[in-house]
């Protein structure tokens, strides 16, 4: 799933949030998903490698790959 599409999926299950009164996790989440934008085919929330100066995780990095299992 694209970055895009992964932020169409959680502003989805928002809207769902935020009819059953419980949007705060769903904003947690998206603020996680925001940090972990592509830069290329690196993720720029997950830190710059020192010695060379640019992202150091490859897309998609564990973090987006564990939400992207996670919401099945």
């Amino acid at each position: 799933m694209t970055h895009d599409e992964l932020l169409t999926e959680i502003n989805r299950r928002l809207e769902v949030a935020l009819y059953n009164g419980d949007p705060q996790s769903i904003h947690a989440l998206r603020a996680v998903v925001e940090l972990h934008y592509p830069s290329g085919i690196f993720c720029r929330g997950c830190g710059i490698n020192e010695e060379y100066n640019e992202p150091a995780q490859l897309l998609p990095c564990p973090t987006i790959q564990a939400i992207e299992k996670e919401l099945g």
